[in-house]
């Protein structure tokens, strides 16, 4: 009789469990800044195990979570392009493994009808993802055929930035499971040397985001002038090109091409980072490093990190912003978007991070003192 009971009871207590199962599955970046809000729900024990489905590469951000396992696969979504069929069946394995689990809620922070779909796939009983309505710049980014279905959050475009709009989803997801509102971020200490670092990420997925060589290189001749240590950035099959792209300055300039958990960790050590809109910007903010974003044909406003200077300009184009997907290809204004904006404002940029910087540390150590 009591062994009967002590078999009720622990299967009561494992379906009363909640086990969420966070799909995770886009580019590098949108990775790196939804793990940010991830860890956020972790912290505040939004439930009591997790699962973390996504892109090996990046498994790293989720690291010393409790009650946290990460599963590996790639996917049929991103900007990637080289799904295979033997990609499709280590995804299918992927998919099983994590329904094996059994996780009883899962969470995807794009809104696409694929997150959806793969929520399906591993048996989750309760789906929550965000919803984006027809007037949001993000809806035009992401699939959504079949509408937004129903979506815990519904953002419209009086909150274009997704960083924001992320917030607002935990918010409510918090409020939901019964927490108290989450504490605001508490701005990083840092230990500056007295030569500041700023780095340098020229590299990105789409011809249409790429800042001219020459400007990269009249900006790194103007950091040098300025005495600033200079460290260009690139993936490791990116090397060849960074050292010949940034030939020009010798020793003076630092390639670095490491692996993305030795990136995170260099890009803690900068003072300000310099990049296009991709990955690097967003992994700046997630270890806490000012940067300066340089946005050619996206709108602006939609993929800001807070602790961003974001550059853009629509260069006379009508099409602009057109979201990655130029018309302008082979016409005399092709890329005149990111081509319009200039070494100085990018340079002026970089000086007001640099005092902002410094200004801010030198206001802890007031405090402290």
């Amino acid at each position: 009789m009591r062994g009967r009971v002590a078999a009720h009871l622990t299967r009561f207590q494992m379906a009363s469990r909640k086990v969420l199962c966070f799909i995770v599955a886009r580019n590098f970046g949108d990775i790196t800044f939804m793990s940010t809000y991830f860890r956020e729900l972790a912290a505040r024990g939004y439930a009591d195990e997790y699962i973390v489905w996504t892109r090996a590469p990046m498994g790293f951000l989720f690291d010393g979570i409790p009650n946290c396992t990460v599963l590996y696969s790639k996917f049929p979504v991103g900007s990637f392009g080289n799904f295979r069929w033997r990609d499709c069946l280590a995804f299918l394995r992927s998919a099983w493994n994590v329904r094996r689990m059994r996780p009883t809620v899962s969470l995807d922070m794009v809104g696409d009808f694929r997150e959806r779909f793969f929520a399906r796939l591993i048996g989750s009983h309760r789906h929550l993802h965000i919803g984006w309505t027809r007037e949001h710049p993000h809806r035009g980014i992401i699939r959504t055929p079949f509408g937004v279905g129903r979506p815990a959050v519904l953002v419209g475009p009086e909150t274009p930035s997704v960083y924001a709009a992320y917030t607002r989803f935990v918010d409510y997801l918090l409020r939901e499971a019964g927490l108290a509102d989450r504490p605001g971020p508490l701005p990083p200490l840092r230990t500056h040397e007295a030569v500041p670092t700023v780095g340098l990420h020229p590299s990105a997925s789409q011809a249409c985001k790429l800042w001219p060589q020459s400007h990269w290189t009249q900006l790194t001749q103007a950091l040098l002038g300025a005495g600033v240590d200079v460290v260009a950035f690139g993936a490791p099959g990116e090397r060849d090109a960074l050292e010949a792209q940034f030939a020009s300055f010798g020793d003076r300039v630092r390639i670095s091409t490491g692996s993305i958990p030795e990136f995170a960790r260099e890009l803690a050590r900068l003072d300000v980072l310099v990049g296009l809109d991709s990955f690097s910007v967003h992994m700046a903010e997630n270890v806490g490093t000012p940067s300066v974003m340089i946005v050619g044909p996206n709108d602006p406003a939609l993929f800001a990190p807070p602790r961003a200077a974001v550059l853009s300009d629509s260069g006379g184009c009508a099409a602009w912003p057109c979201y990655n997907r130029p018309s302008c290809v082979g016409t005399a204004g092709e890329y005149v978007c990111i081509r319009s904006i200039s070494v100085a404002r990018v340079q002026a940029a970089v000086a007001e991070r640099l005092l902002a910087s410094r200004a801010a540390e030198e206001q802890v150590s007031d405090v402290a003192c």
